[in-house]
């Protein structure tokens, strides 16, 4: 596995809905802290509590990262979850995304995009088999399925986790929260990341817009 030196020059790729739903933002209000839980819940479910454990294993919002599928994550935040395919204009790339518009933790609403540990394979077919293709603003092709395809997939692992917060995060709240980040670096897109290495975690800063939570065992030194 590389080092957080190594891991933190990494860019790492969003899931094209937030992609879109950052392009897409105009006059969002920017709230001061998540505010307090008022509901008795798990408290490894919450965002700052994200842990790998001693096999390695990145646990996450109530879920585990490349174990967790689908379907457990529908029966934790609703099945108000959209499923599409992905890819860059030349078809390259491709990537199949569950979108949950909107989803709670407590009293944290949010909503949660989970990228699909999909074969290659089965992303082709799924694209073949996609009810329409269309592009979207940034040039991506985005595949809209039949119901019979996405039940293919239910009881597929998720490979990421990316929350995006409806309130906004300050740096006094984040520090509270998740302590000191490891690594922090702006990349190419022009926005701050911060790394929490034991978190699993990304945190992509947006002053024009919410921020983007990604879990990930991609980039984390254990």
């Amino acid at each position: 596995m590389s080092s957080s030196n190594t891991a933190k020059k990494k860019k790492t790729q969003l899931p094209v809905f937030w992609i879109l739903f950052f392009s897409s933002i105009i006059g969002f209000s920017l709230l001061l802290l998540i505010q307090p839980e008022r509901e008795a819940i798990d408290p490894s479910h919450l965002p700052w509590n994200a842990a790998f454990d001693n096999q390695g294993k990145l646990h996450a919002l109530g879920l585990t990262v490349h174990e967790s599928t689908l379907n457990d994550a529908m029966k934790l935040y609703g099945k108000d979850v959209e499923v599409k395919l992905f890819s860059n204009k030349d078809e390259s790339n491709k990537s199949l995304e569950a979108y949950f518009p909107v989803m709670y933790i407590g009293s944290i609403k949010a909503g949660l995009t989970l990228k699909l540990d999909v074969s290659d394979e089965q992303l082709d077919q799924a694209y073949t088999n996609g009810k329409k293709t269309s592009l979207t603003t940034s040039g991506e092709r985005e595949v809209e399925l039949y119901t019979s395809e996405i039940a293919k997939f239910f009881n597929t692992p998720i490979s990421s986790i990316t929350l995006v917060p409806r309130n906004n995060l300050t740096a006094r709240a984040i520090d509270k929260r998740f302590g000191k980040p490891d690594d922090k670096e702006v990349q190419s897109d022009g926005l701050p990341h911060l790394f929490f290495n034991k978190l699993g975690l990304e945190l992509i800063l947006d002053e024009e817009g919410p921020e983007a939570l990604q879990y990930t065992t991609d980039k984390t030194t254990f």
